[in-house]
């Protein structure tokens, strides 16, 4: 019977950040194996913005560490009536201000270093690559429909073909005894 030979999974690989592309690590109709490098995007900017989230992080963490140290201090006072409980309860609200900053600024360098994981651009399934759609020194980016290749799996495959309604009572007869039936596919 004539068929035809449908891939399981394609898939269109696009890019997460914008950025000048560095580096195209695959040639058209190469197979290709999940989690293999296929282009990297310059990291310089990511690198950049990583840096100074890490550098706020850092100075919010010394500003919570000395606000706390002050805390203390107003605590050992506030008995010895020197300072008000006033001024003990705005410096906790302060370390809790302080503390909130600590959770945005984590998540800060988490993003950061994400978006610099994305400028290495990795296969996300095992196939055969289509056409380039880039080249190095193009500018990517992350709306860009056409994306960067195609990729389809071609082990395994599915083979779609029809059978004679004549054949019917034959196939159902030996899959009824046999369980499953082997199929050869041949190309032309």
């Amino acid at each position: 019977a004539l068929g035809t030979v449908t891939p399981l999974q394609t898939v269109t690989v696009r890019s997460r950040v914008e950025g000048e592309l560095l580096r195209v690590a695959f040639a058209e109709g190469q197979q290709v194996r999940t989690g293999q490098l296929l282009a990297e995007i310059d990291p310089a900017p990511f690198k950049v913005r990583l840096a100074q989230a890490v550098g706020q992080q850092k100075q919010n963490l010394a500003e919570l560490e000395n606000t706390r140290i002050q805390l203390q201090r107003y605590r050992d006072l506030v008995d010895g009536k020197y300072v008000s409980a006033q001024d003990v309860a705005n410096l906790e609200a302060q370390v809790r201000q302080f503390e909130g900053r600590r959770e945005i600024d984590q998540a800060a360098v988490d993003e950061a270093k994400l978006q610099l994981d994305y400028t290495r651009i990795a296969s996300p399934i095992d196939g055969r690559v289509g056409l380039r759609g880039v080249d190095v020194g193009n500018l990517v980016r992350t709306g860009d429909e056409a994306g960067l290749v195609t990729i389809t799996q071609t082990h395994p495959v599915s083979v779609v073909f029809a059978v004679p309604e004549t054949a019917l009572g034959q196939l159902r007869a030996a899959m009824r005894r046999d369980g499953k039936l082997a199929v050869q596919a041949w190309d032309r």
